[in-house]
């Protein structure tokens, strides 16, 4: 066909192919495939190694948060935990209307004290992707106090607070625009294990709470923090608040119950 454009002759142009034969083509791509093959094969026999390593991995119930370097490769440790994720709302149009320098002073400063409130609220910050957070509030194992899911509640509703009444008033003074976040909360039990391979791994963690938190987070809006069933039982009795809390049923989702609140500490509460 005269429209068909003649890949021998781009390819000869590119300086691939010297004299291109009708066969050179074929060639080429026999080569190709076979190295993929082997690219496939090799593949294959990591995983099946990987595979058989993970057979032999230990879990075991853990009482804290481990260090990364407590636990061996696809060793795993189950405890109780609220789950909290955190993403901020309008950074991505910020990114895109903004010098990335100033952009990157926003998302540390936000990122900087988000952390630090999750450790004077006795939780850990375990992941940070861009502009999402995870952070993890634990028990020990056997312990029946609710103590993770308040501490988890009462860092959300200061991160919001935080964000409203620190971050976007100086932001204001800087000619920025205002920027939020939407927290999910879930609390249940989770394996966390330690994957990937040497000088590159960190922990992971694995279950419904974990999972559940995140699909909260994608359903909160402008500063909202949504709290599964288990979260709003178990919240601070200080943070019932008349009007606060808006219970909502979502038949088609995973975990169809589930309360928002846009709530902040007051002015009387900033101590």
């Amino acid at each position: 066909m005269k429209n068909e454009p003649n890949y021998l002759a781009i390819l000869a142009g590119l300086g691939k192919l010297n004299n291109p034969q009708p066969a050179t083509l074929g060639a080429l791509l026999g080569t190709y495939n076979r190295r993929s093959e082997l690219t496939v094969v090799e593949s294959q026999k990591r995983i099946k190694a990987e595979l058989s390593k993970t057979a032999t991995g230990r879990i075991t119930q853990g009482r804290e948060l481990p260090d990364p370097e407590q636990l061996g490769l696809a060793d795993g440790r189950k405890l109780n935990t609220a789950i909290l994720y955190n993403d901020l709302h309008r950074f991505t149009a910020l990114v895109s209307s903004h010098p990335k320098e100033i952009t990157l002073l926003v998302l540390d400063s936000f990122v900087s004290e988000m952390t630090r409130i999750t450790s004077l609220c006795n939780g850990t910050v375990v992941d940070c992707a861009g502009d999402r957070i995870m952070a993890a509030f634990c028990k020990p194992s056997g312990d029946g106090s609710t103590k993770p899911i308040e501490d988890a509640v009462r860092c959300a509703f200061w991160m919001q607070t935080v964000v409203s009444k620190a971050l976007n008033p100086v932001l204001s003074q800087r000619g920025l625009p205002p920027l939020s976040c939407g927290i999910g909360i879930e609390y249940g039990e989770v394996l966390v294990a330690r994957v990937g391979v040497r000088n590159r791994n960190k922990l992971v963690f694995l279950g419904h709470a974990a999972n559940w938190a995140a699909k909260l987070q994608d359903l909160a809006q402008d500063g909202e923090t949504i709290l599964s069933q288990t979260a709003y039982k178990y919240r601070p009795s200080y943070m019932t608040v008349a009007n606060s809390w808006f219970f909502k049923f979502e038949p088609d989702i995973f975990n169809p119950y589930w309360y928002r609140s846009n709530c902040i500490f007051a002015k009387d509460q900033l101590v």
